[in-house]
């Protein structure tokens, strides 16, 4: 990796920074989901292929890149943490526009999730629908633009997020990863799910804390307004993944998030 490239990382000069990048890529994806599920899924997997092969190595490697993100966030948190202190992963400032090793890794995080569509395709190819069709989806779709959001607006608080949704992710698709190459579920299953509502639960404790900072003393936290709808977004998560593990649904199948 040029080092020199990634510290001299710029979101406005970089490829996808357009606000077209997360509208027509989440537009095609939901256009080629219904297209594909008429298809292969409507027609009682005539067409369907085995994609399980792919999928082992696609999970193994969305785990590994993960921890890559993973580490290579926290790598550039610890050094701006020890010189300026933890109050920037709470209220970042808006000037100058998103820049630097952080929002290099913020950056890779949202090309990664282009890549995230593929859990969709891998599965309807198989001829059925993934588990909790709407609810992954969704969450695929919108994710793209929240992402995005991340690094146009310089939002408060994703590097939190990044961080927590990287470390989930090690331990999810590594999860898949196990099921697919065994075919056997690992006994810890149910982890999956319960990480998946820890991450959401903090979710609104951490957004309390930024706003106190911009309600209570009035200071200007970068990303405030797309904040409110990533914290909306992130409520409705937690109530879906509530509802599956409460209902007996992570039981029988893991979302994939």
């Amino acid at each position: 990796m040029n080092m020199a490239a990634v510290h001299e990382f710029e979101f406005h000069s970089v490829p996808l920074n357009s606000v077209y990048f997360p509208t027509i890529t989440a537009s095609c994806y939901l256009l080629a989901v219904f297209v594909i599920r008429k298809v292969i899924v409507s027609s009682s997997s005539r067409w369907a292929l085995n994609t399980q092969s792919v999928q082992t190595y696609h999970n193994l490697f969305l785990s590994v890149l993960s921890l890559v993100m993973l580490f290579g966030c926290l790598s550039e948190l610890i050094p701006r943490v020890t010189a300026e202190g933890p109050l920037f992963l709470f209220c970042e400032s808006s000037q100058p526009p998103a820049s630097g090793p952080l929002y290099f890794w913020s950056y890779i995080y949202m090309l990664s999730k282009i890549y995230e569509l593929l859990d969709t395709f891998l599965q309807l190819l198989k001829g059925r629908d993934p588990p909790s069709f709407f609810l992954h989806v969704g969450h695929h779709a919108a994710v793209l633009l929240m992402a995005w959001a991340w690094l146009e607006y310089k939002q408060s608080l994703q590097f939190i997020g990044l961080c927590f949704n990287c470390l989930v992710h090690v331990i999810m698709y590594f999860y898949y990863f196990l099921l697919s190459a065994t075919g056997k579920k690992p006994w810890w299953k149910q982890l999956v799910t319960t990480v998946q509502i820890v991450q959401f639960a903090t979710s609104p404790a951490f957004f309390c804390v930024t706003a106190y900072l911009v309600l209570g003393e009035g200071r200007d936290c970068a990303g405030w307004t797309p904040l409110l709808g990533n914290l909306f977004f992130n409520v409705v998560l937690l109530s879906q993944f509530v509802g599956i593990l409460v209902g007996g649904g992570g039981k029988k199948n893991q979302k994939k998030q």
